[in-house]
């Protein structure tokens, strides 16, 4: 997804659904759309410093901005990550689960 795409949805979201286009300010309510979702995709992602839960699938970054499924992540304890973050060059980690949409109501 791409910024200008958070922004025509935003755009369209403001247009369609704001039930207080006539008292509200389109400005204001862009940038917040475009901020909540900035923060939602920004927010799965956690540093390689924290040590992730072992045995959930994880999506890793390395330094080089590849990406890599990882089925399980076994940390039997924190130097064995950190170790693989050092060699492997990974910077950040997301876990599969936070990727999948939620449809709870």
């Amino acid at each position: 997804m791409t910024r200008e795409d958070i922004e025509n949805a935003a755009k369209w979201h403001y247009e369609n659904l704001c039930l207080y286009q006539d008292y509200g300010d389109e400005e204001v309510y862009l940038d917040g759309f475009v901020d909540c979702a900035d923060w939602r995709i920004n927010s799965i992602w956690h540093d390689a410093s924290e040590t992730p839960i072992s045995g959930k699938e994880a999506l890793v970054k390395y330094i080089t901005g590849d990406l890599k499924i990882k089925y399980r992540v076994d940390v039997f304890c924190g130097y064995e990550w950190k170790a693989m973050c050092h060699y492997d060059k990974l910077i950040q980690f997301a876990y599969i689960e936070d990727l999948i949409p939620n449809i709870e109501e």
